[in-house]
């Protein structure tokens, strides 16, 4: 199933260089060696994905999986009435499609350009025979997600909005870091419209409460989209 305003992705039949990949040490393949991940190069492809254009649609069949390399991806399932809800967000290093399911239950879209690592399933699950640390990984990085589900559950039940855009903000923050970018300033790859959604507020209360942390010298904004982090350290006593 493709998407009606896809353009057409870049695929090439190869993924070199495996072991120079900017994310390698935080994405699941980042527990082989130089020498067991030049056989993980021989079963991934590169894939190119424009910026709003579907990796995959809810319904789809699953086949493939990805590791993402660079870019940033929504996810969002639609309901019966078409109504979209945004369930997370996806950055370099995660593990994208991941499900015991026949067919996927969400919606996976690219915030950017984004290049993926693309793994026929089977093939995949085939490696994982050789390799059973591999998959024990990924079910910790699924399980990590699960996790971080969870969390927005309580944040969206318990937070206010100012506490519930914070929270989003150090997150993206904290994943920087892991990325080993830094974690301030931070980019917001993502519109407002997507973070109100996320965040279960509407568009007008993310602007404003935004306004109000500038205002309060808790953020500074750097163009439309960065974010610097005033103080960073002490943004957790916000958060009560």
């Amino acid at each position: 199933m493709k998407h009606p305003s896809c353009r057409p992705s870049i695929v090439t039949k190869n993924n070199p260089k495996c072991a120079q990949c900017s994310v390698r040490l935080i994405a699941f393949c980042g527990i082989l060696e130089d020498k067991d991940i030049l056989q993980l190069e021989t079963i991934s492809k590169n894939k190119n994905i424009p910026k709003g254009n579907s990796i995959f649609l809810q319904g789809d069949e699953v086949k493939t999986f990805y590791n993402i390399k660079q870019g940033s991806v929504k996810i969002y399932k639609l309901s019966h009435d078409g109504r979209k809800q945004i369930v997370g967000f996806m950055y370099p290093g995660d593990f994208l499609g991941m499900s015991d399911q026949d067919l996927f239950t969400y919606n996976a879209e690219a915030l950017e350009d984004t290049k993926l690592c693309q793994f026929n399933k089977t093939v995949l699950e085939n490696f994982f025979l050789k390799f059973p640390k591999v998959e024990s990984k990924i079910l910790n990085l699924v399980n990590h997600e699960l996790a971080a589900a969870q969390d927005q559950i309580f944040l969206l039940g318990k937070y206010s909005a100012k506490e519930r855009l914070l929270q989003f903000i150090l997150n993206i923050s904290s994943q920087r870091e892991k990325l080993g970018w830094g974690g301030n300033p931070i980019r917001l790859s993502m519109p407002r419209s997507d973070i109100a959604n996320y965040l279960g507020l509407t568009i007008e209360t993310v602007s404003r409460t935004l306004s109000e942390l500038k205002k309060d010298q808790i953020i500074k904004m750097i163009g439309t989209h960065d974010i610097f982090l005033n103080n960073k350290d002490q943004i957790p006593q916000y958060l009560t």
